[in-house]
């Protein structure tokens, strides 16, 4: 969890962000800049121009003209358009920058969805709220998803989306992943396009590294409960939950895009049409397990309009339960390793529409737990063993859904997939957007304060952990290398090749059969198993049996 440290302007300076400071003042491309400390020794970062006494009063002034200084050296003429931003930009030593409220870290290059691109997709034919998307939404993280739910339409759209007045013209690029995302890494991003925004506004002179210390997660904060700041944590526990569950993850985003542009589907009734009220079509996709509550991957979906997705969010219906107690009993899977206790525990009280919501309480502080269990072994520096949680073998295949192999039954619809070995630079693309974003994602979720979440743990819970990470420490030499490997390949110096060549480095299947691994998993399960008890015994509390706020 980030702690708080001093405070500048209002703002309580995340741990983060305080450590942040200490590496740019240190670094060589800052050398010389003036008034760099108080007498007690703390970084004076900001700089205002209107400062009206005191020892720094003319601390902005002196700041400009190194800047002056600063452009000469680095070729950009003061007459350029923007001159002390390029600067700026050019000087930063990883063009990554954590946000001084949340210790979110984002590039400050133009790498963000804007409204009016988000707007631009909403309006296509065939887009039905996946992949979700907000304004901190890393374009080739959009991309990577919107390409894998929609295919080919994804590739006929991308240029009547990125269309601005700074990119008018796309070269003729084939539908590959990858040769998308590398013209968009090297000629979209640095040509600063409309339709995406910065991590980080320039804010030089008056910021010592030429940058807002708050991050476009944070801009807004006059209303707490709805900043930006809590929406992007929210669509950040989104991208958290997707990435840590079980399941196919591959198949059910290939049935949501069959779903989302199939016209046939289009013409598809909610499956509350018949309870009264107003159902727009067409209807979108409804995970009838929600991810959100720790359920796993399935290519099977129901048909709700968009005012009954958005008003059920991550509870579920009492048909819901029903369902998935019967597609238990027929052999599936429907629950992650994490929630499989509690669903396990709690699944056969549900009698009624009061109760079902009641589980989807319980299990949304159950996952809470998890979440917070799992960054715990991030802290610990465990991410080889983390890594063996995601399932990076589904991407292995190409999946096609078998023509005419459509059912639906009750509003909800199910197919079948033919499966062949992938072959595909695509492949290392999507394993390496699926660490990235699992790991980041992960991380900051812990790093939220003030959640709602329950937390629960004993000292048997301490125990078992303690007994994982003692047994992790003595996993052969080999894999130890590997994990400081692929911890470098997720620090703030790596990127996304250097996680490319960490996967083409090691054998994942192999390394998923390492018995301390999978023996570690066994005792998280038994943690959580532990966690499942207690709130179960908890079913009757005030907490679950009355309407709660969403966190």
């Amino acid at each position: 969890m980030a702690t708080k440290g001093r405070s500048r302007a209002n703002l309580e300076a995340n741990e983060a962000f305080l450590q942040y400071e200490e590496e740019i003042v240190n670094h060589p491309a800052y050398a010389g800049m003036p008034d760099l400390r108080h007498e007690d020794g703390t970084i004076q970062w900001e700089a205002p121009s209107n400062r009206g006494s005191g020892a720094f009063q003319f601390s902005h002034d002196k700041r400009y003209q190194w800047w002056v200084e600063k452009a000469a050296e680095v070729g950009i003429s003061t007459d350029e358009d923007k001159w002390i931003s390029k600067v700026a930009k050019k000087i930063h030593p990883t063009k990554l920058h954590p946000c001084k409220v949340c210790g979110r870290v984002m590039d400050i290059r133009y790498c963000y969805l804007s409204s009016n691109f988000m707007k631009r997709v909403e309006k296509l034919p065939f887009y039905d709220g996946a992949p979700e998307m907000d304004e901190v939404t890393h374009i080739l993280d959009f991309v990577t998803a919107f390409v894998d739910t929609y295919g080919e339409n994804a590739y006929r759209a991308l240029p009547s989306l990125l269309k601005c007045t700074q990119v008018k013209s796309f070269p003729d690029l084939p539908n590959d992943l990858e040769t998308w995302t590398s013209w968009i890494e090297r000629y979209y991003i640095p040509n600063e396009p409309s339709m995406l925004g910065p991590g980080a506004m320039s804010n030089a002179p008056d910021r010592l590294d030429g940058f807002h210390t708050f991050n476009r997660c944070c801009r807004s904060s006059a209303d707490k409960g709805r900043s930006k700041e809590n929406l992007a944590s929210y669509s950040t526990d989104r991208r958290a939950f997707e990435n840590w569950s079980d399941g196919n993850w591959i198949t059910a985003n290939k049935l949501m895009g069959f779903i989302s542009s199939n016209p046939d589907m289009k013409k598809e009734q909610c499956a509350n049409e018949g309870n009264g009220g107003y159902h727009p079509r067409p209807c979108s996709a409804d995970h009838i397990g929600p991810i959100s509550l720790g359920f796993c991957h399935r290519p099977e979906f129901q048909f709700l309009c968009k005012p009954c997705n958005s008003a059920k969010n991550n509870r579920m219906y009492y048909s819901d339960v029903l369902h998935l107690i019967e597609a238990g009993e027929n052999g599936e899977t429907v629950a992650t390793w994490y929630a499989q206790p509690i669903w396990e525990k709690c699944k056969g009280r549900v009698t009624d529409k009061e109760s079902a919501l009641r589980l989807s309480r319980v299990m949304r502080d159950n996952r809470n737990i998890a979440m917070m269990l799992l960054a715990d072994f991030i802290e610990k520096g465990e991410f080889l063993f983390l890594l063996t949680l995601l399932h990076l073998e589904y991407v292995d295949f190409d999946y096609d859904i078998i023509p005419g192999s459509t059912e639906i039954q009750n509003q909800i619809v199910t197919v079948r997939f033919s499966r062949r070995a992938s072959t595909l630079r695509y492949v290392s693309i999507q394993k390496t957007r699926k660490i990235r974003v699992a790991f980041s994602s992960l991380t900051e979720y812990a790093r939220k304060e003030n959640r709602n979440g329950y937390m629960y743990s004993n000292e048997e819970i301490q125990g078992l952990k303690a007994e994982a990470l003692r047994l992790l420490s003595t996993v052969p030499g080999t894999l130890k290398e590997y994990n400081h490997s692929l911890i470098a390949a997720l620090s703030d110096d790596g990127s996304d090749a250097d996680i490319e060549q960490f996967i083409a480095s090691v054998d994942y299947l192999g390394i998923k059969q390492t018995p301390e691994f999978i023996e570690a998993k066994r005792i998280l399960v038994r943690i959580m198993e532990l966690v499942a008890t207690e709130l179960a015994s908890n079913w009757d509390d005030p907490r679950y049996s009355r309407e709660l706020s969403e966190e």
